[in-house]
């Protein structure tokens, strides 16, 4: 049994099973799923408008799969309230690749030459809430230390 936090709900994934959960999301929709390191990012500073027209903050949240060789981003997304596919994967790497750039705040922000663009920030230990009155946690230092590295030389190739 994956040890839980005090502060989240006993039937709430640890971070090992939201892993595989993550994990499992990737793979269903990628083929060569195996062939990716997987890192989970997320948009915080995407915003939007509440039935009312307010602005409120959504966040967007993927599961980023790299790999070396070829130099490779697949960018899935993810519906943080129900930990399912969010949206459709998309690929980027140096033939469709328009821009790779490392933000001042720290976020990244990739782009395929017909339009598409992700702007995403990626942490060692994150919590998220979905949907309130849950916290998710994941610890990902080991895959972070190796992403930044990957991002480094992504963006001195784009």
């Amino acid at each position: 049994m994956t040890p839980q936090l005090s502060h989240a709900h006993p039937d709430e994934p640890g971070s090992d099973a939201l892993k595989n959960i993550l994990r499992g999301i990737f793979d269903s929709q990628i083929l060569n799923y195996g062939d990716y390191n997987l890192i989970f990012a997320s948009n915080e500073r995407r915003e939007g408008r509440d039935a009312a027209g307010v602005r409120v903050s959504r966040p967007k949240y993927y599961v980023i799969g790299y790999r070396w060789q070829p130099a490779e981003i697949m960018v899935a997304p993810v519906n943080g309230q129900t930990l399912t596919g969010g949206g459709v994967p998309v690929e980027l790497n140096m033939t469709n690749l328009s821009h790779a750039v490392h933000l001042a705040d720290g976020d990244y922000e990739v782009g395929t030459n017909t339009g598409r663009t992700f702007r995403f920030g990626v942490q060692p230990e994150v919590t998220f809430s979905p949907a309130p009155g849950r916290e998710l946690h994941l610890e990902q230092s080991d895959d972070y230390t190796d992403f930044k590295l990957f991002m480094q030389a992504f963006v001195a190739m784009a």
